[in-house]
């Protein structure tokens, strides 16, 4: 049975395995490492070769070793390290092992591959732990503990749990938290590197658990599993916010296809959404991922996303209100006119004083007194929830006289304050003494409103797990599987009728005359489109025709519209042509389907019609979900405030569009036969909607 990872962090005995006298190398740092950070466990150093080093007596094996071991520390490349965790299985006692060596997997080398899959078949079979290989390893700041040798990481306590894909950058960003003004320390770190054993998912899931952990932050390129990723975010942010910075933003790898989906899929854009799905806050920086653990880690939950911003510069102030609005998590405070009164008759004649309100500007004249004031008032109108507090104390007023008059009042209130005092060695000083009293610091106003609205979405957040849906076939799908060819349209249509998705009515014509004839059914302007398997986009190459009226217009219009057809692609085989009551008008949007490599069937939503692929005005979910998933991923777009209704518009039926999406997504998981899906336009009313377009592709 394989130990808990809480036992490997808190080991109390290391074997360095590799160990060196020559400080160039990984077996030396380790070892001097250790004892430089004060480890308060057992530390054995293992080389055949030597007797000591730095003062501690050697072991050729670990199998020489007779008191009781926790964990190995591999500094030898392939095989060798192998040999190691043979060993350390035949021991019985070692909870786990990391592997520092590169050189594995990672080369792409056949041998190297297979060594790193022995160390994993070894860690299955005997329940070791193995991090790595081609990592840093772990880092425990209660036990001094540091398997690895990252320059100017130095062991402060505190509730940050890190998980890292890189060991140099992971070890980066803690050194940038503990340049803070007051530190920011941390509870654990794990640098996961190959993940032959230990994966990045397993961590969060470790830190989820941890009460010394209260801010999980991630540095992730990618995981091997999206959906089990999202099973354990989804029920860790229920405890503890969990940061991401995800790299590898660019859409190079979005698979090209014939379906607008695939195209708008970006991997990356796949990430976000699942992100937001299981409630994990997503930031683009460095600096925005410790910035977000400071304000989590120091600051009281917000009740609300409002904010003021109290500037003595107006610039500062500026910069602070255009990234309250950029950000589209936060809104400027909408502060009582009493406050604003109060405020006015308090400040310098020269403050703008909630222009826009939400909005103080206190100008340069006013005192440390002043600012005091200001910010008592601001903190007692319940409709602030967060104040950004930003300074450049002029010469002849002291920042820490500001500094001192406004801690005690924040001190009165409940509620998250930010402050930027811009860096010069005038600030560092009351800095310091913010941080010190529970005020987290930053070097520009913008970064400040970052860390506010990331503790809001810490806050506000809520993950959603995905459902479990049967597997299911289908007549349709069997008859064009066994055929090897997509679906054609109507047979699409149908497809979605059977799982309560309503199309359009239509009838497929064969001739011209059925045509005249199914135009008079349907009694109004019609609408005929191609029906062909060589034809994915029917109005690039004449297969569409619109509005049509009368006997005689629909005859030409299905003749010209097969003969353009059959001219741009001689090799159609076209099997009819379908004729559909014209639709109202309508904004129009997109809701696609494609199979994510990590997370499975993914659905799309957005601005639809031709411009879908110019405006990219799009949201991503992993299917399947509910009414509360859906209706996020609408309101995500721009196109939702076409929905609310715009220029007089009345408000179109939200309601059938979260149905719809809720609908989809259910069939995506319930049919793995489908690659991807297309209903394009879909046209939203005041009541229901209609879809003009339904494309299925599938897995042939």
């Amino acid at each position: 049975m394989a130990v808990s990872l809480r036992e490997i962090f808190e080991a109390q005995s290391v074997a360095v395995v590799g160990a060196s006298r020559d400080p160039f190398k990984a077996g030396h740092q380790v070892v001097r490492t250790l004892l430089s950070v004060g480890y308060a466990g057992k530390i054995y150093p293992i080389n055949p070769n030597e007797k000591e080093i730095l003062g501690l007596p050697c072991y050729r094996s670990i199998a020489e070793i007779r008191e009781p071991l926790d964990l190995v520390v591999v500094c030898l490349p392939g095989k060798a390290a192998v040999t190691v965790m043979e060993e350390a299985e035949r021991r019985g006692d070692v909870k786990g092992v990391v592997v520092l060596s590169a050189g594995f997997a990672e080369t792409g080398v056949p041998e190297n591959v297979e060594a790193q899959q022995r160390l994993a078949e070894i860690a299955r079979r005997s329940g070791i732990r193995v991090f790595g290989p081609n990592c840093i390893g772990i880092m425990n700041p209660e036990t001094k503990l540091v398997t690895g040798f990252h320059p100017g990481v130095t062991l402060v306590p505190g509730n940050v749990g890190y998980v890292t894909q890189s060991g140099a950058l992971g070890g980066s960003l803690v050194t940038l938290a503990l340049s803070q003004p007051k530190p920011l320390g941390f509870a654990r770190f794990g640098h996961v590197g190959n993940m032959c054993d230990v994966s990045n998912v397993e961590l969060i899931e470790d830190y989820g658990n941890d009460p010394a952990v209260k801010v999980i932050l991630v540095y992730l390129e990618g995981v091997k599993d999206g959906r089990e990723f999202m099973r354990v975010a989804s029920q860790v942010t229920k405890k503890k916010p969990v940061l991401v910075l995800k790299v590898g933003r660019t859409e190079s790898g979005a698979r090209a296809t014939l379906s607008h989906t695939a195209t708008l899929a970006g991997t990356d854009a796949v990430y976000s959404g699942a992100f937001r799905q299981c409630g994990v806050v997503r930031v683009n920086t460095m600096q925005d991922l410790i910035a977000g653990a400071k304000a989590i880690s120091m600051l009281p939950r917000p009740r609300g996303n409002r904010v003021c911003v109290l500037t003595e510069a107006g610039g500062m102030g500026v910069i602070s209100t255009d990234e309250v609005e950029a950000g589209g998590v936060l809104k400027l405070a909408p502060m009582s006119w009493e406050t604003c009164e109060k405020l006015t008759a308090l400040l310098p004649p020269m403050a703008m004083v909630c222009k826009p309100n939400g909005y103080v500007d206190t100008s340069a004249a006013a005192m440390a007194r002043e600012f005091g004031e200001a910010m008592r008032l601001i903190l007692a109108d319940p409709n602030v929830d967060m104040v950004v507090f930003n300074s450049i104390p002029p010469t002849f007023l002291p920042p820490m006289d500001v500094a001192q008059a406004v801690v005690p009042v924040i001190k009165e209130f409940d509620k998250p304050v930010v402050a930027c005092f811009t860096v010069n060695e005038t600030v560092v000083e009351a800095r310091r003494y913010l941080e010190e009293n529970g005020i987290p610091t930053f070097d520009t106003p913008d970064a400040a409103v970052r860390a506010l609205a990331i503790l809001t979405q810490a806050t506000f957040s809520q993950g959603y797990p995905l459902a479990d849906v049967p597997v299911a076939t289908h007549p349709i799908l069997e008859r064009a599987v066994a055929e090897g060819r997509h679906l054609l349209e109507p047979e699409a249509l149908d497809f979605l009728a059977d799982h309560a998705i309503a199309g359009m009515p239509y009838v497929l014509a064969k001739t011209r005359e059925e045509a005249q004839r199914a135009a008079r059914e349907l009694d109004g302007p019609v609408a005929l489109k191609v029906v062909s398997p060589q034809v994915v986009h029917k109005s690039d190459v004449g297969g569409v025709r619109l509005n049509l009226r009368g006997p005689e217009a629909v005859g030409q219009g299905y003749d010209r519209l097969v003969d353009d057809v059959r001219r741009a692609v001689p090799d159609a085989d076209i099997y009819g042509v379908l004729v559909v009551p014209m639709a109202p008008s309508g904004p129009e949007f997109i809701i696609g389907m494609t199979r994510d490599p990590q997370f499975g069937p993914t659905i799309m939503f957005g601005l639809g019609g031709v411009f879908v692929e110019l405006f990219r005005d799009v949201s991503f979910r992993v299917a399947p979900f509910g009414p509360d998933v859906a209706l996020d991923m609408i309101r995500e777009t721009r196109g939702y405030r076409v929905l609310e209704g715009i220029r007089g518009e009345k408000p179109k039926d939200v309601a059938s569009l979260v149905e719809l999406l809720v609908r989809v997504s259910q069939l995506a998981a319930q049919y793995p036969q489908i690659r991807e899906i297309d209903l394009n336009p879909v046209r939203v009313y005041e009541k229901g909607y209609s879809i003009l377009d339904a494309r299925i592709l599938l897995d042939i």
